[in-house]
C-alpha cells in the first residue's frame, strides 16, 4: 500500500520536474531568439520598462512544447492489455480492473459538491468521462474522491466505490456505457 502510494507520487513529481525541464527549455530557446533577432534587426524599443519586440512568431516554440508533451505522454502510454466488454477484467497498469455501467448522476452530484465543475460526458468507446478523466469506482479507504490514478483506458479520477472495494481493495471498476 504505501509502495504504492509512494509509486504515485514519484510519477507526479517526475512528470512535474519534465514539465518543468521542457517549460525551462522552451522559455531559454525563446529569450535566444528574442535577442537574437533583437541584435540581428535591431528592433529595440523601450516603452515602460519593457522590451518590444515585432516580427517574432511564437508558433515554433508552441510546437516544441507541444512536440515535448507528446513524447513524455508516448513514453508513459499503458502499453499492456486494455478493458473492454470482450474482456471483462484486466490486470491494468494500477492493479485488477473490471467495469460497470450505471447512472452516474448521483455519482457527478457528489463530485459537483466536493467541488469538481468539470463536465461530463461519453467518449466514443464507450467510456464515461468527468472533464479529462476516466471515472472510476474505487476503495475510498486507500484512493479518496477525487485521486488521479493510471488506468487501461487513460488517466482516471476516483468518483465513486461499491462492494467490490472490501473483497480487493486494490481494484477498479471504471465507468463505462456497455
Amino acid at each position: 500500500m504505501k509502495s504504492k502510494t509512494r509509486k504515485i507520487i514519484n510519477r507526479i513529481l517526475s512528470l512535474l520536474l519534465i514539465l518543468i525541464e521542457c517549460s525551462a527549455i522552451v522559455l531559454s530557446c525563446a529569450v535566444i531568439n528574442v535577442f537574437s533577432t533583437i541584435n540581428a534587426e535591431n528592433r529595440r524599443s523601450i516603452s515602460t520598462g519593457e522590451l518590444i519586440v515585432s516580427g517574432i512568431d511564437p508558433k515554433p516554440f508552441n510546437e516544441m512544447a507541444v512536440s515535448a508533451m507528446e513524447a513524455y505522454e508516448e513514453e508513459h502510454r499503458w502499453k499492456g492489455p486494455i478493458l473492454s466488454k470482450r474482456s471483462g477484467t484486466i490486470i491494468g497498469p494500477s492493479g485488477k480492473e473490471t467495469y460497470y455501467n450505471l447512472n452516474m448522476a448521483g455519482v457527478v452530484n457528489i463530485m459537483r459538491r466536493m467541488g469538481n465543475e468539470d463536465e461530463y460526458w461519453v467518449r466514443d468507446d464507450g467510456v464515461k468521462m468527468l472533464g479529462d478523466y476516466v471515472m472510476v469506482a474505487a476503495n475510498l479507504n486507500l484512493r479518496p474522491r477525487g485521486s488521479l490514478i493510471e488506468t487501461s483506458l487513460g488517466m482516471g479520477i476516483v468518483c465513486d466505490t461499491g462492494g467490490f472495494a472490501a473483497r480487493n481493495p486494490t481494484q477498479l471498476d471504471i465507468a463505462v456505457s456497455w
